[in-house]
């Protein structure tokens, strides 16, 4: 379930850009072995704390690495880096006030503003953000006995029980 805020930006990147491959692998992105343009999607957990009985609030980095296609005049040329327009994607952001709902996760991930960091071939983009993720609640005791829901309450009221 830890997964939850890469397939939200796997997500998020897809509305934006639902032509881009998007790489979650760590060794193909190392190896190289992706069409271009591409992107990679890392994410790292900072803080997990609970917020809530129910919830927990999840604080997390994620690395972008958008690789660029290269124009190339035939098969042997290296070619030149096409670079990619990231005002889409910081345009949707900004649209959606830094707060984007996941349609698929269930998760609203609270964004801080980015961090951008661009060499020849790729550009990096670098958010700390933030969701709630729900904790079920236990359904059965640790003797494996279910837990029984309390339908009867009682009142006490000089020294008298009340049925309430």
């Amino acid at each position: 379930m830890m997964d939850v805020g890469l397939k939200a930006w796997a997500e998020i990147v897809r509305r934006v850009y639902p032509e881009l491959s998007i790489l979650r692998d760590r060794s193909k992105w190392l190896a190289g072995d992706f069409k271009l343009p591409a992107v990679f999607i890392e994410t790292d957990l900072v803080s997990d704390k609970v917020h809530t009985p129910r919830a927990d609030r999840i604080i997390e980095d994620v690395g972008l690495v958008f690789h660029y296609d290269k124009e190339r005049a035939d098969e042997q040329d290296e070619g030149e880096p096409i670079p990619l327009d990231l005002d889409p994607l910081f345009l949707y952001l900004r649209q959606q006030r830094f707060n984007v709902a996941s349609k698929r996760f269930g998760v609203v991930l609270v964004i801080e503003p980015p961090r951008t960091r661009k060499k020849a071939d790729q550009v990096e983009v670098t958010f700390r953000y933030s969701y709630l993720l729900s904790v079920p609640k236990p359904l059965v005791n640790d003797d494996g006995s279910t837990i029984q829901k309390i339908n009867n309450f009682y009142i006490s009221h000089n020294g008298e029980e009340f049925d309430a």
